[in-house]
């Protein structure tokens, strides 16, 4: 355990040393923090698109997601740590770390994005990679972009070398917030291998091979995050969806809609209002008080948005704590069996997992409730008409410019083995010639499944490329290659 504990914090490229007093994940946070990549992050959807910029200046972005996403695993991980002797504590260093690079590498206008880059990368060849891999979901998936982002293609460290370097521990964290079946695993260890060998080992960086090793083993043989920590973090992940994200269709003027929302929040928990603790019953009891309140008139909506995110939190808490201290206590045996064949990092396989984690019927009742009010949630989410509008819109213009870019990209047929750059500027066509070069060496391994005609390098170079673009960066680039307009509304 000791040796997994000095591997996790450490980093494949060998860096030149300079003294510096902060931690391992200390440095990564930072890191993070200061790419281009996290910056971006602010301009990115995370439920409502470039139509909410125009309506409320206080709609949530990736990036203030992030944060939320850190402030609720920080909460958990200070809950589990009261109990903890102090070497044992949980690293509050690595959570933050890891929730702050959790969606560096999402695509613009969300998961509507994920499903037009996959469709444009990979349809032609979806029926072959799924023959030889096994299931694969309809997404280019935003954690394996995330984890490309922080070992490739963040540029804040050239010419040192691409990417972040952060430690193992983090880089798991990120990939592993989001879960990836064994097909996805494997295709996407068998794409993060082909970025390697361009970004690292054709290159004059200084690699540490058992580092490098290790870090391919530990990715993609194991389902769960390798540390607590990285659960915490998945978990915290949906927590702050079902917590947060509710606001912002009210700033769209839904309001009838929220407020059928919480009329449904409020049925689902009185079924199970025995279950809850003392400290969550008086939660819910001042939530349906003020929501009557609401009802009749209209009171201030804040005070109530509060109140849920409070009633989730109560009840999230305890239930998330209790688990995760089960595992923390585990020999390491059943640790890295739990953690190699099942994932942990939703409501769902808690309630899965309930005699493994030790979790009581009551607590596996309260868990169904949360599920049932994250799918009523979904619903609400998917059926506003603003909401709608701008999954079309955003998922058309990912497809349309892919389209365009790729008709751009391809040289005439006596150059037909090489890529044309000249509509990007001069520093980014030799990052996205880089991106090429691990398409072709994809292409390469996976000549009996992807048609050469289909020119999957010049599609990676576009996916790289476009999951960078902000929601309003990749209006300008349509715009600057069509004669089209794109309004906001």
């Amino acid at each position: 355990m000791k040796d997994l504990e000095e591997i996790l914090k450490s980093r494949v490229i060998v860096e030149k040393d300079y003294e510096d007093s902060r931690s391992p994940f200390l440095r990564d946070r930072d890191r993070i923090i200061f790419s281009r990549a996290f910056r971006r992050l602010g301009f990115k959807t995370q439920v409502v698109a470039s139509s909410g910029r125009t309506i409320s200046d206080h709609i949530r972005n990736r990036l203030t997601h992030s944060l939320e996403v850190m402030q609720i695993a920080s909460s958990i991980a200070l809950e589990v740590n009261k109990e903890l002797k102090k070497k044992k504590r949980l690293d509050i260093d690595l959570i933050q770390a890891i929730t702050l690079g959790h969606d560096i590498g999402h695509t613009p206008y969300g998961h509507i994005g994920e499903e037009a880059l996959f469709e444009f990368i990979f349809n032609s060849e979806a029926n072959n990679l799924r023959e030889n891999f096994g299931d694969i979901s309809n997404k280019a998936r935003h954690n394996f972009q995330s984890l490309k982002v922080c070992c490739f293609l963040e540029k804040q460290y050239k010419p040192d070398f691409y990417g972040l370097n952060l430690t193992i521990a983090t880089l798991d964290g990120i990939l592993k917030h989001s879960f990836l079946k064994e097909g996805e695993r494997k295709l996407y260890q068998d794409i993060f291998n082909s970025y390697q060998k361009v970004f690292w080992e054709e290159s004059t960086v200084n690699i540490n091979p058992e580092k490098k090793e290790k870090l391919n083993e530990l990715l993609f043989e194991y389902v769960s995050p390798l540390t607590i920590e990285g659960i915490i973090v998945s978990i915290a992940d949906e927590i702050a969806q079902l917590c947060h994200d509710i606001e912002d269709l009210r700033r769209l003027g839904e309001f009838r809609a929220v407020k059928d929302f919480y009329e449904s929040v409020v049925g689902k928990i009185r079924i199970i209002n025995s279950d809850l603790t003392g400290n969550a019953q008086k939660v819910y009891g001042d939530f349906t008080e003020y929501f009557e309140e609401v009802k009749k008139r209209d009171g201030e909506v804040s005070k109530l948005e509060r109140l849920y995110v409070k009633l989730i939190l109560t009840i999230c808490i305890p239930i998330v704590t209790k688990a995760i201290r089960t595992v923390h206590d585990m020999d390491e045996f059943s640790q890295e069996q739990l953690l190699k064949k099942k994932y942990m990092g939703r409501f769902e396989n808690l309630k899965e997992l309930k005699s493994e984690l030790g979790l009581n019927e009551s607590e596996v009742r309260l868990i169904k409730s949360l599920e049932k009010i994250f799918k009523e949630y979904e619903n609400t989410l998917i059926q506003l008409p603003d909401v709608a509008r701008w999954d079309i819109k955003g998922k058309e213009l990912c497809k349309e410019l892919s389209d365009k870019l790729y008709e751009a990209f391809i040289y005439t047929k006596e150059q037909k083995n090489d890529i044309n750059l000249n509509i990007i500027d001069p520093v980014t066509r030799e990052d996205l010639k880089k991106s090429y070069y691990a398409g072709k060496e994809f292409e390469r391994l996976q000549e009996n499944l992807i048609q050469k005609e289909d020119r999957v390098p010049i599609k990676f170079a576009i996916w790289d490329h476009l999951a960078s673009m902000t929601d309003s960066f990749i209006i300008k680039q349509y715009e600057l290659l069509t004669f089209k307009h794109v309004e906001l509304r």
